[in-house]
């Protein structure tokens, strides 16, 4: 399977990967000079894209997407490709954090309200004895602040992680990579409530069975419009392009980019 295949889905080409060979791609991007974006797609982040046509264009111009739900592993089904494993942030999270302790990986955590990502950033040191986290700053911040760049670039991370909800984390990461002395910007969403121990996730065997989303809808209901509306509609735009047929079979871009 080559990685750098991808399949489009409702016009995001989503890179077709296993957790082996993305951990592959994201090592390589670390590794390579500049500062790459990494984002994970779900069917929020696709629905996102028909009403923000700024968002959809940040997204093609990614270094890496990768599918972040198990609704995009159906579509891809139904699209006539095949995705073959949903490969969600917070399970990536722990598999890089043990690269990073073996590498040396400097990781810097961006997001969430005052304090959060302190304390995702504590929890985390705890758990893997040896991670070099270099700093962490609020996602409470004006979009333009040049400062926060400063700051980042003087602690030097390797990886920053920017969990602010779409679009808005995908935009900064895409307005603020050329001012970004990192080597890998990879969001997160809300996953540093999860790392800090504040929100619990489902069972690996139902999520195995893609019911993640009903347990964060349980545990936030405010999100229901996201689940209860979102997802049914994601559903009939991916079978309306199903029905178009305007999906071609998976292919390799032959370049390090997806868009």
């Amino acid at each position: 399977m080559n990685p750098e295949a991808t399949i489009n889905i409702l016009r995001v080409p989503v890179g077709i990967y296993t957790m082996d060979t993305l951990l592959a791609r994201i090592e390589d991007l670390i590794a390579a000079p500049g500062c790459a974006v990494a984002y994970g797609v779900n069917a929020h982040v696709t629905n996102l894209t028909y009403h923000n046509p700024e968002f959809l264009e940040a997204l093609c111009q990614a270094d890496l997407l990768y599918p972040d739900g198990a609704s995009l592993i159906l579509a891809s089904r139904l699209l006539g490709g095949h995705l073959p494993e949903k490969l969600t942030t917070t399970d990536i999270w722990p598999r890089l954090c043990e690269l990073a302790v073996e590498r040396g990986y400097r990781f810097f955590l961006l997001g969430g309200e005052p304090g959060l990502a302190e304390r995702a950033a504590g929890q985390a040191r705890r758990q893997y004895p040896g991670l070099n986290l270099v700093g962490t700053h609020h996602g409470y911040f004006d979009f333009r602040d040049e400062s926060l760049a400063a700051e980042i670039n003087a602690a030097r991370p390797d990886v920053l992680w920017v969990g602010m909800g779409d679009p808005r984390q995908v935009l900064w990461a895409a307005a603020w990579r050329q001012q970004l002395e990192v080597s890998l910007v990879l969001t997160c969403g809300g996953m540093f409530k999860i790392v800090a121990g504040e929100l619990e996730r489902l069972s690996p065997q139902w999520r195995q069975k893609g019911l993640e989303w009903a347990y964060r809808l349980w545990q936030e209901p405010g999100t229901w419009r996201r689940y209860l509306l979102g997802l049914p509609l994601f559903g009939m735009r991916v079978l309306a392009q199903s029905v178009r047929g305007e999906q071609p079979p998976a292919k390799s871009t032959g370049e390090p980019s997806v868009g």
